[in-house]
């Protein structure tokens, strides 16, 4: 047993469990890979911070409130933007090695920034991040549960003890008791084709979370990168734009964000590559030394491609980046499960919005996870003492073993594959009622398809189709509450483009969505002043 368990080895589970520990409880990380193959090692950009005399929280702030086209909610944009710098410097004193000038963490300015915040390491600040919180983590002496799979939260009487989990190496399952469990399982990109997924996101927590009971929010803000490799799964950092890099069509036009919002942008870019196949990345990359600072970016490029992005153009599109909403939390990062928390991507924090200020992600990460750290820890002292949580334990090991014998694998991966298509072209920058409504109806049926598929094979140990079953479970979930979500949200506003409902609603509309699990579907409602009541 544990006083407090964090799902999710990535940047804000690490952040969570730190801070737990430092409010002298017992810790564990739960994940489903070791922490340094999460996905927040793959990502390349930087912290947003007052960083330099000419900046400040409250500059940032409005920028965060700008681009977020009025949904953010004012109270998590302050904290969060208040705390930046002391955060950043924390980062820096554990070890995260910053670019410098001189003695002083030197910063960029990124797009939508009014001004030079953005802390960076080279062009992988997600994986230094990463591999920094996590030997803090072993030095803190964190328990971890490697490549173990969280199949549902326990929960008695409104109230989250422990986690039903499976062990990968060994196909055991148990029960992980706590005293408060936080989530940090990071976003549901698998969901959508072209996408920047990699293997693990695949929309865990906000599944769990969503049987258990707990509201998502936001789901309908679904953002897009501009520049993601075409053919590829790779995201062109941010620096790029730092550095003076410009999107191009074939005929040569440039595509700014200058010319209208975060979400007119990328729908431009998004039309141009339609009509080309896609649009072309270039920029000075060879000129003053910003070659050196783009190298991890260059070295992949020229893995994938074969191109020099010092002389050549590169080929680049549209895809899904991110979920903006996610768990409904409070600033604390508390849902409402009591002894339940949730921080880093698969959380509804409301501090971007309906479009994201590139530049907050990673601080988003850091940020929720040590409020939630700290809030679960506080939670646990007074906490008694979880129950075994057998009922749970029972019904996942019947769940797991009909799993076991069923066949899966060809179905369950045309299932997966539809449904990534499905979302992409109907729930994707573009989204319509008629469109909305086949996908729903759609996911319905894979549901009942789902219902009736299973792992493939009855192997215990690393039982790859088990883990694949789970994850499209999770999948189908959270395709629902998005596509819900979608549907009931009838203006356009950021990344949520309605082509029936094309203007914002600021009367109607300025007001965030609440997904919750109901018995013949998802159920949506307005969100109180309290996300997460």
């Amino acid at each position: 047993m544990h006083d407090v368990l964090v799902v999710g080895g990535g940047i804000a589970g690490l952040r969570a469990a730190l801070a737990a520990g430092s409010g002298g409880v017992s810790v564990a990380i739960a994940s489903r890979a070791h922490p340094t193959r999460s996905y927040s090692v793959t990502v390349q950009d930087g912290f947003n911070a007052a960083l330099t005399d000419g900046d400040t929280w409250e500059a940032h702030a409005a920028d965060t409130s700008a681009w977020g086209e009025g949904l953010c909610v004012p109270e998590v944009v302050e904290s969060v933007c208040r705390e930046a710098r002391g955060l950043v410097m924390e980062l820096d004193g554990l070890g995260v090695p910053f670019n410098r000038n001189g003695s002083e963490v030197t910063g960029l300015q990124l797009r939508g920034a009014s001004a030079t915040r953005t802390a960076f390491v080279d062009d992988m600040a997600g994986l230094a991040t990463t591999h920094t919180l996590y030997e803090q983590c072993l030095r803190a002496g964190i328990t971890f549960y490697e490549e173990w799979t969280v199949t549902s939260l326990v929960v008695v009487d409104g109230v989250c003890t422990g986690a039903v989990a499976l062990e990968q190496a060994t196909g055991n399952m148990d029960v992980l008791q706590a005293k408060a469990v936080v989530l940090a399982t990071g976003g549901p990109r698998r969901l959508y084709e072209p996408s920047t997924a990699s293997l693990h996101c695949t929309g865990d927590g906000m599944a769990l979370a969503y049987r258990a009971g707990a509201p998502l929010m936001d789901m309908e803000f679904i953002e897009y990168h501009p520049a993601v490799l075409k053919n590829h799964r790779l995201a062109m950092p941010e620096l790029c734009w730092a550095y003076g890099g410009e999107l191009r069509t074939a005929a040569g036009s440039v595509l700014s964000v200058a010319d209208g919002g975060a979400g007119e942008f990328l729908r431009a870019v998004q039309k141009a590559a339609n009509e080309d196949g896609h649009v072309e990345l270039s920029g000075p990359w060879a000129e003053g030394g910003t070659q050196d600072l783009l190298f991890n970016t260059q070295h992949r490029v020229k893995q994938l491609t074969g191109l020099d992005m010092t002389k050549d153009p590169v080929a680049v599109r549209p895809a899904m980046h991110r979920v903006l909403g996610g768990i409904a939390v409070d600033p604390s990062g508390a849902t409402s499960i009591g002894g339940l928390y949730a921080a880093g991507e698969c959380a509804g924090t409301g501090l971007h919005g309906a479009a994201g200020l590139p530049g907050n992600f990673l601080l988003a990460a850091v940020s929720s996870g040590k409020s939630a750290g700290h809030a679960a820890a506080l939670y646990a002292r007074s906490a008694a003492a979880p129950g075994p949580g057998r009922e749970a334990l029972d019904r996942d090991r019947g769940l797991v073993s009909g799993a076991l014998q069923r066949e899966g694998a060809k179905p369950l991966a045309e299932i997966r594959n539809e449904l990534a298509g499905l979302m992409h072209h109907n729930v994707g920058m573009i989204r319509e009622n008629a469109g909305l409504q086949q996908t729903a109806r759609r996911i319905e049926q894979m549901r009942e398809s789902y219902n009736s598929l299973g792992a493939g094979s009855t192997g215990s140990e690393y039982n790859f189709g088990l883990g694949q079953y789970l994850e499209m479970g999770c999948l189908l979930d959270v395709a629902g509450a998005i596509v819900a979500s979608a549907l009931a949200r009838e203006e356009s506003r950021g990344v949520h483009y309605r082509s029936d409902y094309p203007a914002r609603d600021d009367v109607g509309w300025s007001k965030h969505l609440l997904a919750t699990a109901g018995t013949s579907g998802t159920v949506i409602r307005d969100a109180a002043a309290a996300p997460s009541a």
